[in-house]
């Protein structure tokens, strides 16, 4: 699907045009190798992954915004602060049905497996929020390996869109 000629584009539409089989290529090769390592690292189910990221994007949306990045006072304190924790905005199944368009049961089934590994607890109202352990799981390796292959494949199109 082509942008609409009026977009404003970060990069030349000529150079992608020139390259966009090698940047499909390129693209589709991190995903791949995204997906199989979530669906490796969550046994197979990639619904639990999409229920645990709706989850923890409610949670930080007021702590967080791609404009203003993250508020790194409130992120160095909520490991340890029980009080800072039980501000994030908690969700619930209804709103996590409509965010993801899983079925509200599904949701359910896959936040109570979630707190079983302590990834999420109850709120008030039936809500869910994230725990500490989520950042312990995966900033150590996940998204570290994530990260460098992230960077690896934008460098890679970047120097295909310069060309």
């Amino acid at each position: 699907m082509q942008p609409s000629p009026n977009a404003a584009l970060p990069f030349p539409l000529e150079s992608y045009d020139r390259h966009q089989v090698e940047i499909s290529l390129l693209m589709s090769h991190f995903l791949v190798g995204y997906l199989r390592d979530l669906y490796r690292h969550f046994d197979g189910d990639l619904a639990l992954v999409i229920v645990l990221g709706e989850i923890a994007h409610h949670n930080m949306a007021a702590h967080f915004t791609v404009e203003k990045g993250v508020d790194r006072e409130v992120m160095d304190r909520m490991d340890q602060d029980e009080a800072l924790r039980s501000r994030l905005q908690a969700c619930n199944a209804h709103s996590l049905a409509a965010a993801t368009g899983l079925p509200r049961e599904t949701i359910r089934r896959k936040i109570a497996h979630l707190e079983k590994l302590g990834w999420v607890e109850r709120a008030e109202r039936r809500e869910v929020r994230i725990t500490p352990a989520v950042a312990r799981h995966f900033q150590p390796d996940f998204n570290v390996h994530l990260l460098s292959n992230l960077l690896k494949t934008a460098d890679r199109i970047q120097g295909l869109l310069t060309t």
